[in-house]
């Protein structure tokens, strides 16, 4: 049975589980710990919910009482509130949904967990509804779920400020030389040395796009939905990609130390696995203490325990753990944290993600000394990768007939950048509207591809697609689609069942070129 703990005090939360695991009934119970109403990350089907008065307005009390309310199953659940007021407005916490009112911290939990188990029991013999247990199952399942989600974007807005900050860096020096080039470009005539000088910043400008674009596709990838898609993955370059999203958070607190070997593919879900390891980092993060940077270390390390596991090592000189804080670290909700700051999430979702993928999570810590965490994954099955898609660069080669590319894409910049970059290979005519490319091709215009941006106003991408079907079914055998932010997994699926294939911007010009010749093909 679940016990939910809503916005108890720690030293109030403790005598409560403590009174609940000591009873007869309560001593198997799974006991959740929740910051705030309002933070309950799905419905609850069944147990004791306890809801906690820190003595402000009644009103906004009563406010949590009707969320709870409207969450919970009411038959299989039971409310306690712990609050101190008179009679009177514990009528008005009845009336928003409380089932009792009780002086903190309470006592009996074992009757009242004895008294609803009785219930639960009677409800389940006089209905036909599923048994609890599937219910359970099913909950649960969406209630991790739904916390997955969560965490992650509460790692988000950890990390906002310093993938600004990675992002700014090179943003800056690309503006300037990109200001400086123009103004070289102005003049009449350029030395020697003044053309070298144009690639030199050349040069560093797209450098610095590249940085950009890196720090990107890291987030996209962290944040991306296609939860389900599981295959071989790189751990150093999920490592790697997780490192450069915290570099700014790490550099102001702590010296970094990372060993990275080369590992064999693990098989897994590249979003999970990078929420795993970012989450780990901010751990560790928060297990230093406040001083000089160079007295506080943080130490990665990834290496193959065996033929068949890699190994995954993130290790901090911080506070540490006693005993009893060890023994709670990945349940749901717990943190040792001031209230409001983190979700208490992190641990219990990174060791979910771990079994899930057929891993384990091994801790060492010990108070004064620091913490080692250590993720032991699973090796790719081998022949697994015969597989999986390589990545060839094909440099179009020059024909006596040009072939015509049709693009569509409703950002101009990227129609005249493309167009430069491909317009003495290919004979490329652009639109900034699909209806508008529906409408060429209806009055006869011919091409050998499309390549058309999923995002537009009007007609998307995939409704291109599916106009295009109808109007020109070989046509669109040579369609694919590029996008520059997220991709649904039912999008994806679409892509992957009914276009050549998704291009993912930004891209430079071997990159584009390898795509098109896919699509001629």
């Amino acid at each position: 049975m679940f016990v939910t703990l809503v916005a108890l005090p720690p030293e109030v939360s403790e005598e409560v589980e403590r009174g609940i695991l000591e009873s007869d009934a309560g001593r198997n119970c799974q006991i959740l710990r929740v910051p705030l109403a309002g933070t309950l990350p799905g419905a609850i089907s069944e147990g004791l919910i306890i809801l906690w008065d820190d003595g402000g307005p009644l009103s906004e009390l009563c406010t949590s009482c009707q969320r709870l309310n409207a969450l919970r199953r009411v038959p299989r659940t039971h409310l306690v509130v712990l609050t101190g007021r008179a009679p009177a407005e514990a009528d008005a916490l009845a009336a928003a949904g409380a089932d009792e009112c009780l002086t903190a911290p309470g006592t009996h939990w074992g009757v009242r967990l004895a008294s609803l188990r009785r219930r639960l029991s009677a409800l389940s013999d006089g209905d036909a509804t599923p048994t609890p247990s599937l219910l359970e199952a099913s909950d649960r399942a969406r209630l991790e779920s739904q916390w997955v989600l969560a965490d992650r974007m509460a790692s988000i807005g950890t990390l906002a400020a310093g993938v600004a900050h990675e992002i700014n860096n090179p943003l800056s020096y690309v503006s300037s030389n990109l200001s400086y080039l123009r103004e070289l470009l102005a003049q009449p005539e350029l030395s020697h040395e003044q053309l070298m000088e144009l690639r030199e910043v050349v040069a560093e400008a797209q450098e610095g796009a590249g940085r950009v674009s890196a720090i990107v596709r890291d987030l996209r990838t962290f944040s991306r939905a296609d939860e389900e898609l599981h295959g071989p993955v790189d751990m150093v370059h999920v490592v790697d990609g997780a490192l450069r999203l915290l570099r700014n958070q790490i550099g102001l607190v702590a010296r970094l130390t990372c060993t990275l070997e080369p590992v064999l593919p693990v098989h897994g879900n590249e979003g999970r696995l990078t929420q795993i390891v970012v989450n780990l980092l901010l751990n560790a993060l928060q297990a230093l203490p406040d001083r000089a940077p160079e007295e506080n270390r943080v130490r990665v390390s990834l290496r193959a325990s065996s033929s068949r596991h890699v190994e995954l090592e993130v290790s901090d000189n911080g506070h540490g753990m006693a005993p009893d804080v060890q023994r709670r670290i990945f349940d749901p909700f717990f943190s040792t944290r001031p209230v409001g700051e983190g979700t208490g999430l992190g641990l219990s979702i990174s060791l979910t993600l771990v079994q899930a993928m057929g891993g384990r999570i091994e801790v060492s810590s010990a108070p004064g000394w620091g913490s080692t965490f250590r993720i032991v994954l699973p090796t790719q099955a081998a022949g697994w990768t015969d597989g999986v898609e390589q990545t060839q660069v094909v440099e179009p080669a020059p024909a006596r007939i040009r072939r015509r590319l049709l693009l569509i894409d409703d950002e101009p910049s990227v129609g005249n950048s493309v167009s430069r970059l491909v317009r003495d290979v290919y004979e490329i005519h652009v639109v900034q509207d699909a209806r508008e490319a529906l409408r060429l091709l209806t009055m006869g215009e011919r091409f050998d591809a499309i390549l058309c941006d999923v995002m537009m106003p009007g007609m998307s991408g995939l409704d291109f697609v599916v106009e295009l079907e109808r109007l020109a079914p070989d046509l669109a055998l040579r369609t694919g689609l590029m996008t520059g932010g997220a991709f649904t997994a039912q999008a994806r699926e679409f892509v992957g069942r009914r276009t050549r294939g998704l291009l993912e911007k930004p891209f430079e010009r071997e990159r584009l070129c390898t795509f098109v010749e896919h699509l001629f093909q």
